[in-house]
Formats: C-alpha cells, sequence, structure tokens
C-alpha cells in the first residue's frame, strides 16, 4: 500500500512546478476506499517558516459546539520533495506541526467519517458531520475533511474528486466534471469551502427556478427510490412563499442536499442529531427517509433564509473565523432568532397562514423563557455559546431570540410610523456591508441606530445587550394583543414537571415536584431512568413510549404511572396513581377583538407590508 501510494505521489509531484504555488491543491480519493477510510492528499502553498501548524477545525461556524476534526485523522504525513518524511508532532491543542516546513511539498492522510464514529469522540451534529459509504454515499462536509496551513486561510482551494463513476456530486459550488470519474471544483478562500458541503451518491435530484433562483435539489439514501421531484415540489411552493416576503432575492443559485438515513445505525452511530445546517448558497439536511417530505416546511424556509444574515450581514468574527480558537459573535440573536422570526413571519406576509397560526407560534416560543436564568442577555450567552452553559442554553435563541425579534420588529414599525421593519433595516445594512464586507461586533447597536432611532437603540441596549426580560405586555399591546403571565386550573396529574435536554445524544429528564400531593413521591432532581419499564431514548422512539410520555403532561384521573429514577446516584422504584393537581400554565396571548385604529395599522404594517 505505500509503495503504490508513494509512486503516486511521485507522478503527482514530477508533475507540479516546486516553485511557490498561489493555492492548496487537494485530491479526495473517493473511488478506493479502505477499512471504511477516505485518502486525502494536499499541496500547500509555499510556506516561508521553519515550522508549519496544521489546523483541522475545532467547530465550524453554524454549529455552535465543538467537534475536534484532529480526532478522526489517521496516518497523517508531511513529505518533502525528494519524498521523504519531514518531522511531525502535536501542539497542545493536538493540531499538526511540521518541523522544516519550509520544505514542505505535500500532505497525506486518511480520515474516518465522523457519522459511525463511537470511539473517537467527535460528537458532531450530522448536518455538519462527514459520511463515506463506498460506492454509494459520500458526505463532504469540508470542515471534518480537509485541513489547512495556519496564516494561510485565505488562500483559494482547488479541490479534485476521484469518484466512483455512477455517483453525482451536488453543491453550490460549480463542479467542473473533468472525466466520468473526476471532477473539480474551486473555493478562494478555506472559510468559502467550509461553507460549501459536496454531497456524492447515486442520482436523484430534481432542479427548479423560482424569482430568478436556480435551485438544485438532491436526496441521497440507500436503494434506487426517486424522491427528489417530490422535495423539489414542496420546496417550489416554500420558496415562493420566502420570494414575496423578500421582494429580491439576494442569491442566483442555492442547493439543499438530503441524507435521508433509513435507520441503518452501522452507517450512522448517533441518530440524534437530525436536522438542518444553513451555508450561504446551500443547506445540508439528515432526515429520517420519507418519500414525500411530512414536516420539512419550518426548517427548510429558516435555513433558506440565512441567505440574508450571516450571508450578507455579518460581524467580523463570522467572516474571518478562527478554526482553531472560534471566538463567536455577540449577534447570535440576529443570525439565528431573527431568520427563526423571519421563518415564521413569511408565510404570515404571504397569506398562506392566518393570524391565529402566527399567534400560536408567538406563543409556544415565549413559554420557553422558563428556561432562562433569573438575568439573561442574549449578547452574552452568543459570546459564551461554545461553554457548558451556553450549550445547555443554545436552544433559546430559536424560541425567545425569534420572540425579541417580532418585538424589535414592533419597535422598530412603531419608531417609523409604520414605513420600515426588522426586514427593511438589514436590506439597509447590507447595501453598506455584504458577503465579503463584515461589520464589526460592537458596532452593530450603532449601525442600527443610524438608520432608524434612538428608540430602537434603547429596546437593544436594555433587553438584548442588556439582562431585562423583553417586556412582552407592553409591546403586544402596540398591535392589539394581550399578554396573560400564568393562569391556574385543577386537572389530574402526577403533580410534577420535567426539565428535557440532550446529552452525548441521549434524551435526559429531570424532575421536580410541582404539587404538594406528588402521587409518586418525586424528589426535586430526581432523574428519570426508565418510565414504564422503557429508556428514555426508547420511549421517545416507539408509538408506545410515547404515548407514556403524554401522560406526562395531560393525564386520566386514575391513570397509573411506574418509573426507576436516579436519587443521590442510586436507583429508586416510583409508582403512583393520577389525581387532582394544580397546573400553572404560563405567557399567553390573546387577540383583541376590537383593536384601536392605531394598533391596527401598526399590526398591518408588521405582518403584511
Amino acid at each position: 500500500m505505500r509503495n503504490t501510494l508513494l509512486a503516486l505521489c511521485l507522478v503527482l509531484v514530477c508533475g507540479l512546478s516546486l516553485h511557490a504555488q498561489d493555492r492548496y491543491r487537494v485530491n479526495i480519493d473517493l473511488a478506493n476506499v479502505a477499512n471504511d477510510r477516505v485518502h486525502i492528499s494536499m499541496w500547500p502553498p509555499r510556506i516561508d517558516s521553519d515550522t508549519a501548524l496544521v489546523v483541522f477545525p475545532v467547530t465550524v461556524p453554524g454549529t455552535y459546539e465543538e467537534h475536534n476534526w484532529w480526532k478522526l485523522v489517521r496516518n497523517f504525513r508531511a513529505i518533502d520533495s525528494a519524498l521523504h518524511d519531514l518531522p511531525v508532532h502535536r501542539s497542545v491543542d493536538s493540531q499538526f506541526v511540521v518541523e522544516n516546513a519550509r520544505n514542505l511539498r505535500f500532505i497525506s492522510y486518511e480520515l474516518e467519517d465522523s457519522f459511525d464514529d463511537t470511539t473517537s469522540g467527535v460528537d458532531a451534529f450530522a448536518p455538519a458531520g462527514t459520511d463515506f459509504e463506498a460506492d454509494s454515499v459520500f458526505v463532504l462536509n469540508h470542515g471534518g475533511i480537509i485541513c489547512y496551513v495556519n496564516g494561510k486561510q485565505r488562500v483559494p482551494f482547488q479541490i479534485n474528486v476521484t469518484r466512483p463513476k455512477h455517483l453525482f456530486g451536488g453543491s453550490s459550488l460549480n463542479i467542473a466534471r473533468i472525466s466520468d470519474t473526476l471532477d473539480t471544483y474551486l473555493a478562494d478562500t478555506y472559510d468559502q469551502l467550509v461553507d460549501s458541503p459536496v454531497l456524492y451518491s447515486l442520482p436523484d435530484t430534481a432542479t427548479f427556478v423560482v424569482n430568478g433562483v436556480r435551485v438544485l435539489v438532491q436526496c441521497a439514501h440507500p436503494g434506487t427510490d426517486t424522491v427528489a421531484p417530490a422535495y423539489a415540489k414542496e420546496l417550489t411552493r416554500l420558496t415562493k412563499t420566502i420570494g414575496v416576503f423578500l421582494g429580491k432575492m439576494p442569491v442566483n443559485n442555492y442547493a439543499f442536499l438530503f441524507y435521508l438515513w433509513k435507520g441503518d445505525k452501522t452507517k450512522v452511530a448517533n441518530p440524534g442529531g437530525m436536522g438542518a445546517l444553513e451555508h450561504g448558497n446551500s443547506s445540508f439536511y439528515f432526515l429520517g427517509f420519507q418519500k414525500r417530505p411530512i414536516g420539512l416546511g419550518e426548517v427548510a424556509v429558516h435555513e433558506f433564509l440565512h441567505i440574508l444574515v450571516p450571508l450578507n450581514l455579518h460581524s467580523e468574527e463570522i467572516e474571518y473565523f478562527n478554526f482553531r480558537a472560534p471566538k463567536m459573535s455577540q449577534h447570535l440573536w440576529l443570525y439565528e432568532g431573527t431568520t427563526e422570526y423571519f421563518s415564521t413571519l413569511a408565510p404570515l406576509h404571504d397569506s398562506t397562514i392566518k393570524e391565529n397560526a402566527f399567534r400560536r407560534d408567538i406563543e409556544g416560543k415565549l413559554k420557553d423563557q422558563e428556561r432562562l436564568p433569573k438575568e439573561f442577555s442574549l449578547t452574552e450567552f452568543s459570546k459564551d455559546v461554545l461553554s457548558v452553559e451556553g450549550q445547555r442554553l443554545y436552544p433559546i435563541v430559536y424560541t425567545y431570540g425569534a420572540v425579541n425579534a417580532f418585538y424589535l420588529d414592533i419597535v422598530i414599525r412603531e419608531a417609523s410610523g409604520g414605513s420600515m421593519g426588522l426586514l427593511d433595516v438589514i436590506y439597509r445594512l447590507m447595501q453598506d456591508f455584504g458577503p465579503s464586507r463584515p461589520f464589526e461586533d460592537d458596532s452593530l447597536f450603532t449601525l442600527i441606530e443610524r438608520v432608524t432611532s434612538p428608540k430602537v437603540r434603547a429596546y437593544l441596549d436594555k433587553y438584548v445587550k442588556g439582562k431585562e426580560r423583553i417586556p412582552s405586555a407592553e409591546i403586544l399591546a402596540k398591535i392589539g394583543w394581550t399578554y396573560i403571565p400564568e393562569k391556574r386550573s385543577t386537572v389530574p396529574g402526577f403533580g410534577f414537571k420535567g426539565d428535557f435536554k440532550m446529552k452525548d445524544g441521549t434524551p435526559t429528564l429531570s424532575l421536580s415536584v410541582s404539587d404538594p400531593a406528588n402521587p409518586l413521591k418525586i424528589v426535586d432532581g430526581d432523574v428519570v431512568v426508565k418510565v414504564e419499564g422503557m429508556t428514555m431514548q426508547q420511549a421517545f422512539q416507539s408509538p408506545e413510549g410515547r404515548s407514556v410520555l403524554q401522560k406526562f403532561s395531560k393525564s386520566t384521573l386514575g391513570d397509573t404511572m411506574s418509573m426507576v429514577v436516579l436519587r443521590n446516584g442510586k436507583e429508586v422504584e416510583l409508582t403512583g396513581v393520577a389525581v387532582m393537581v394544580e397546573k400553572i400554565d404560563k405567557h399567553f396571548i390573546e387577540i383583541d377583538a376590537n383593536p384601536t385604529p392605531a394598533q391596527a395599522t401598526l399590526k398591518r404594517a408588521v405582518f403584511y407590508e
């Protein structure tokens, strides 16, 4: 194997000039997968220092969690023009340090993929992950595939992919088909490369054009089913709604890339990371296989709307992303919270949903603020999102963060007499900035104030940067909605509350007492081990289990429940019968039947203009 590799490298090196290169050249071999590993060869730009640090990302933009991709690298070698190995050691953060780097001509290594990894500790969110299924599917999220030399992150890349001839490669990048088995694509920087996943699979694709945007839909899955046309039909409807909302699309091409999993755990060891990851001109989805896409709408609209933020409006932390020691922007509320709000507003704006459906969505998101600590700043949370506490609170950006964007939209509309909303502010700032011109992280509030008013700045300082709760009653009253903090009732139940979270891909539920009756004799802090003989994972994955879990929130008088909980390090068996308990529900919104003319005018401006 080594002799074959060296012979191949000799041919490739001899075909290249040994003078300075102006780009990286990378070969990815998908045609010869051995031991479930893919081989990578890289010719870096000339290095003018004695040592070179070769970096594999700690994390990539949009995931807001650490992956440490170096853990999946095997047989890393740095080689000079005479095909001699250069000395390599590991840095304190486990990156690769090459000695005698002025003589470095190419780098060689093998990769394990993250989808079926169970030993390396790379617990990657699946839509950001990598997958190598010989002759069938290859997921190339480049942050987990390709390294770079520290200090040369902004140098162009040329990627050459050797592939089985029957596989199709899809991406928002322009892939040149050099032959039946060789593809080439280019990226201006490492950041653009990481922002542009490529999916290889058996051909199951469809295309359409909406508002001048050319859209590719690619579906990778086991078997020969043809499902992409059905997905394209649904996505055509959804993107038309976005087109009505935006007016003019800020991109001219887009790719929806789907990995549709059929439940084979030998290919995907940790299926808990279902969802999607946005990119500038594409989005990657890891979902369960369906011949017709049910429930795709909300997530697809959200990911597509990222073409606004952060693609066309973002801070220096995103533009010059530090893949080795990430420094996070303080404006996650803008990138994710505003995008989630727009994904709910767009169907209302297009009249594909009604006001009451929009109200229910906002009300549901508003309830999630119960998870927040007493003092909470959206900007501080954003900067600290990679911490343990930040990871615990991360989902709040899609709920509390989206409600905050809604309230900010109302404030902007009111301050401008209805002529400007949050979307208009983003478009206005996009005139000064854009895909490759970032703003300074600390300057955003000042930039927004310049195009709006001091009243808008005051809201941002107090409720986004500051630690005060967003003022629901005050803001919602401006559009004729009434906020009700809580409602009390007596219902059948077991008298406990649950704090649900995912830990290492496994659902966990911590309990606390909510009513003195407490028929199960729960103690605050009990953690559910089993319920009715099933683990939480089993309960979530079976119809019978989900039926049992429904009794947590909605029971019938006389219902029984048994569970095993972990209490002070010991398992304790609990049983009980549902009794009448007090139920406290919080955060309700009601639509006023007779709003004032001013309220009706402002609401119309926020919702439809």
